[in-house]
């Protein structure tokens, strides 16, 4: 499954963090169990989903940091 999100390309330099951060508050508030905690057999998963948070991060970063000319 594809999900498409927009990022706003008005972002300022150096506001990613806290983009990222809500992002993750908002997707933490939904969760069942304590963060610290996996259930046994879902390794897997939470691996890959820290693969789909990497990859969101370095997109946000794409735009947030602008070039500099």
């Amino acid at each position: 499954m594809i999900i498409q999100i927009e990022i706003p390309d008005t972002l300022p330099e150096g506001h990613g963090a806290s983009f990222k951060k809500g992002i993750a508050e908002s997707l933490l508030e939904f969760a069942t169990t304590p963060l610290d905690h996996t259930p046994n057999g879902h390794e897997l998963s939470r691996k890959r989903g820290a693969e789909v948070g990497r990859h969101l991060a370095q997109e946000i970063a794409t735009i947030v940091k602008k070039p500099q000319n």
